[in-house]
């Protein structure tokens, strides 16, 4: 899995391409807490590269949701495939996670939170 992250005008945006599994979620985790640690206002992470999202996965999303809600933060997430969000909906992180279907929809979806 390889994870892209730039900050356009104070937001973070997080690309995750390929699988998140048990293999690679820690570095996913570590890269996300490497964000958290600057206490940002609006982090979004992108999903379209995203092929497959395991338990492991889903734990570090939510883990990064509470923390970022402990901060006050926005978090959204953008652009899943059709099967990673099968697996959040199966999982029910998408009545917890604020998740849209394009970038444009989670930037002003966090602007308007």
């Amino acid at each position: 899995m390889e994870v892209k992250i730039d900050k356009i005008d104070g937001l973070y945006v997080v690309s995750s391409i390929g699988r998140l599994d048990a293999s690679n979620a820690s570095v996913f985790d570590e890269k996300m807490r490497d964000i958290l640690s600057h206490n940002p206002e609006k982090v979004v992470v992108s999903l379209k590269g995203l092929e497959y999202v395991s338990s492991a996965g889903l734990r570090v999303f939510l883990t990064v949701a509470k923390e970022m809600k402990k901060t006050g933060g926005k978090l959204a997430f953008a652009e899943p495939s059709e099967q990673v969000f099968k697996v959040l909906k199966m999982s029910g992180l998408d009545t917890i996670l604020k998740i849209y279907k394009t970038m444009d929809e989670a930037v002003s979806g966090l602007q308007h939170q």
